[in-house]
């Protein structure tokens, strides 16, 4: 079974990319990455874990209560339930090809505790190295796979269509451009955190996928919900480093320069309420020029070296003992709940384009992502869309097309700071409808500039999208803080929908 042209291509090498390049098996795969396989992705960052109902205690409608329970009253209900049913299933693939989740004596995965969750179901890998562990074991599987083609150093930077059917897509280095026929695509390029200032994503996390998909016709949908990790390292490092949640979960208290637990003021869940919450008391405390802290002092501290080796190696590196020191924190743009909008199977509005990870927005996390249900959803799509594509393969059709080398450049870096700090003063833990509309005119400025030399840049785009519809959503809802508009609006109680055309520009 085999495209018409013998090419599925796979845009993206995290863990969304790899575990459909691995359960397409054996359809042949162009596997497209722009660094080295395995190396410039926000998977291998991933810290806490996956999200899954494997415990005793445990169940799926427990899982999706607490997923629909954060998600601001705009889940999508159904995919939920379909992705957390299907949870535990993916999280035994993965095991079977090597991950080496954490185990108790009795060869049973330890299960550890996140905020928002009723129960403990975070599978993970010696506490805050799953992302790390999973990455390393799906590269080693990929590049022994006879049915998988890599290429590496090259970004996808124009997706084609006609009639609203995928025919293939450009990819280009910095010296030469290629044109890839194919009628089947899965777009798998992450998130869009390095638009902002201070972020946990990796350097290549800037929204290019979802700004070349909306170019293409592609319906966006929640683009405006931009969750804020509470507690990455305020010391100064691009990305910052995160300090997982887990830590929390085990005892972590979050302080101020007082050693005041002011966390308690906003919620009665303290440090363990959904990130939004969390995110914003600690901003808000900034305001007044407090510090704010991750206070892991004690025992906890004593057994990070074991139990958290990542955030112990990042406090040893830069002089922080967490025994005896507080870890300076900071929230971070960390995770979009928006992105390019698909159905239950993976399906993009435009024919034959796929997606699957953080650049899609299948309804799951509706206006703030239920901790750890990130990796799960990648996860499970992965496997959702490998079934359908080896199903829908032969009815899927090219057809004629007119093949016309694009134009699109990338940020130039001074232009990158400018629209980073743009996002971050206007776009960021809270907004107002007037400096939203200042922010649309600032980066709509930046892409005049590219527009009127005759180049496309797609982070521009995104960044765009994510402020349009910031604006158009006139209430608090999860993620979205609007000071002009603290609380929900009924009305507004739905997920919103937007086009590139929408842009009027």
């Amino acid at each position: 079974m085999k495209t018409p042209d013998n090419r599925i291509v796979i845009i993206g090498a995290g863990l969304a990319g790899l575990f459909t390049a691995i359960k397409l098996a054996p359809l042949n795969v162009d596997l497209i990455t722009s660094k080295k396989l395995g190396y410039g992705t926000s998977s291998q960052w991933a810290q806490a874990g996956i999200a899954a109902a494997m415990g005793k205690d445990d169940s799926i409608i427990s899982h999706l209560k607490d997923t629909i329970n954060v998600g601001g009253g705009i889940v999508d209900e159904k995919i939920a339930e379909l992705v957390i049913k299907n949870g535990p299933d993916r999280v035994r693939d993965l095991i079977s090809l090597g991950v080496s989740f954490d185990k108790n004596d009795q060869n049973e995965l330890i299960l550890r505790k996140e905020a928002a969750h009723q129960h403990n179901r975070i599978v993970s890998v010696r506490g805050d190295m799953t992302g790390r562990e999973i990455m390393e074991t799906l590269t080693s599987v990929v590049k022994k796979s006879k049915h998988i083609n890599i290429i590496e150093g090259y970004n996808a930077i124009e997706l084609h269509q006609n009639k609203n059917k995928i025919f293939g897509v450009t990819i280009q280095n910095d010296t030469s451009q290629k044109f890839l026929e194919s009628n089947c695509i899965v777009l798998a390029t992450g998130g869009i955190g390095q638009l902002f200032k201070v972020t946990t994503n990796s350097k290549e996390a800037l929204g290019d996928g979802v700004g070349m998909a909306a170019r293409c016709g592609a319906i966006l949908s929640d683009m405006e919900f931009v969750q804020f990790h509470p507690t990455a390292f305020d010391i100064g490092l691009d990305p910052a480093p995160l300090a997982t949640e887990a830590l929390r979960g085990e005892g972590a208290k979050i302080i101020n320069s007082n050693e005041d637990r002011f966390t308690y003021k906003y919620h009665e869940a303290g440090e363990l309420a959904p990130r939004d919450i969390v995110s914003r008391a600690i901003f808000n405390e900034q305001k007044t020029g407090s510090k704010v802290y991750l206070d892991c002092r004690g025992q906890l501290g004593n057994n990070m070296k074991d139990n958290f080796p990542t955030v112990y190696d990042l406090c040893i590196k830069n002089n922080i003992n967490p025994i005896h020191d507080l870890i300076p924190i900071s929230p971070a743009a960390h995770y979009h709940m928006g992105g390019i909008a698909c159905d239950e199977y993976g399906r993009s509005s435009v024919d034959g384009l796929y997606v699957c990870g953080e650049n899609a927005c299948s309804g799951i996390h509706g206006a703030n992502r239920l901790a750890s249900n990130s990796l799960l959803e990648a996860i499970v799509f992965a496997d959702i869309i490998s079934n359908d594509i080896r199903i829908n393969s032969n009815n899927m059709n090219i057809g004629n097309y007119n093949y016309i080398p694009p134009k699109v450049k990338k940020l130039d870096m001074s232009d990158l700071n400018r629209l980073r700090d743009i996002m971050t003063k206007y776009v960021g833990v809270e907004r107002d409808q007037k400096g939203l509309e200042k922010a649309f005119k600032l980066v709509k400025d930046i892409y005049l500039k590219y527009n009127n030399s005759g180049y496309k840049n797609n982070s521009i785009i995104t960044a765009l999208l994510i402020i349009k519809s910031a604006i158009n959503r006139t209430e608090h809802r999860g993620s979205h803080y609007r000071i002009d508009y603290p609380i929900k609006n009924v009305a507004l109680t739905r997920r919103s929908k937007i086009t590139y055309e929408e842009l009027k520009i």
